[in-house]
């Protein structure tokens, strides 16, 4: 089937694009071979709107339709030359594949003092697009992510906390320092304070993400009222499946279990909403041991790179 490629250009362009990652995951079998919607809402309200890891939405993102205006599939960079694609299984094939990632050769490959560079993070048993990438130069590189999932069917353990601590949601605006602190804290813990700029208006990006719901944004309260870890989840009832899309723990309240405590009463609050299934990425070392002792089921993303530009073009996209 021949498709029609175009840049998406206006607001109605991003809420078809949501929906279409409903359809997409549900058409997957709800699972994570193209991005969950709320991973969307995290990179236009997050990591655009507050990190600036690519241009807005409307510049970058690229879309094919088939003639009757249905889309198909849906490209768009996510920084430094990684870019992500996500398409209806009714129209993977190797040919439309190459053609996708031939068309992100070149216009979203990064510039580097080495050359051009693409990065595409693949399912390590997806052969098919292993095969289109291949076609275009690619190679595995070392990098790897681990994609977490459980289902949440059976009851959910309770982590025991320490003595003092309690969870709770998180609160109203003015919660906003103490929360931004304590994410310095968490991702920022090998650098000098002296470099946190202060600047808590990026939680109020997070909190007008269409998922956010305050209930669902766990924090673990330490004695003295401070807040010590999160877990950040965003819940979409249409496929009755969540992302944790924020957990961390604020260095000075490291090895206490904290970080397991606000996962599990995430996936508690997530279950008497009607959450069936719930997912989580991690691409660091502790990340990973978290997410593998609550979590039941991982699969992995190998790295796959392009440093020079395609070697060669498809010709032409087949079914």
């Amino acid at each position: 089937m021949n498709l029609f490629q175009r840049v998406c250009d206006d607001e109605e362009d991003y809420w078809r694009v949501r929906n279409f990652l409903r359809e997409v995951f549900v058409a997957n079998g709800r699972l994570e071979n193209s991005w969950h919607v709320a991973r969307l809402d995290h990179w236009r309200w997050h990591l655009i709107e507050t990190c600036h890891i690519t241009p807005p939405f409307t510049q970058v993102t690229a879309v094919w339709e088939t003639a009757a205006g249905e889309l198909a599939a849906v490209l768009h960079p996510f920084g430094d030359g990684e870019i992500r694609l996500h398409i209806h299984p009714r129209f993977r094939s190797v040919a439309q594949e190459a053609e996708i990632f031939a068309y992100a050769g070149e216009h979203l490959a990064a510039e580097t003092a080495r050359g051009k560079i693409v990065i595409v993070p693949v399912l390590a048993d997806d052969t098919l697009r292993q095969e289109a990438l291949t076609s275009l130069g690619f190679s595995r590189q070392p990098g790897w992510n681990h994609h977490y999932w459980r289902d949440l069917a059976a009851p959910i353990p309770t982590a025991p906390l320490p003595a003092g601590y309690r969870l709770r949601a998180m609160g109203d605006e003015s919660e906003y320092p103490a929360r931004s602190w304590c994410s310095w804290r968490a991702f920022h813990a090998d650098e000098p304070d002296s470099n946190y700029d202060g600047d808590y208006s990026w939680y109020g990006n997070m909190q007008t993400a269409p998922l956010y719901r305050r209930d669902l944004d766990v924090v673990a309260a330490a004695p003295d009222g401070s807040i010590a870890a999160f877990c950040t989840c965003a819940y979409d009832d249409y496929t009755r499946s969540a992302v944790t899309v924020l957990v961390g723990v604020a260095a000075e309240h490291w090895r206490r279990g904290l970080g397991k405590a606000v996962v599990l009463e995430g996936m508690r609050r997530l279950k008497r909403l009607g959450c069936t299934r719930v997912f989580a990425t991690a691409a660091e070392k502790p990340a990973d041991a978290l997410y593998r002792a609550v979590m039941h089921t991982h699969r992995v993303t190998d790295t796959w790179v392009n440093w020079s530009g395609l070697t060669q073009k498809p010709s032409t996209a087949g079914d």
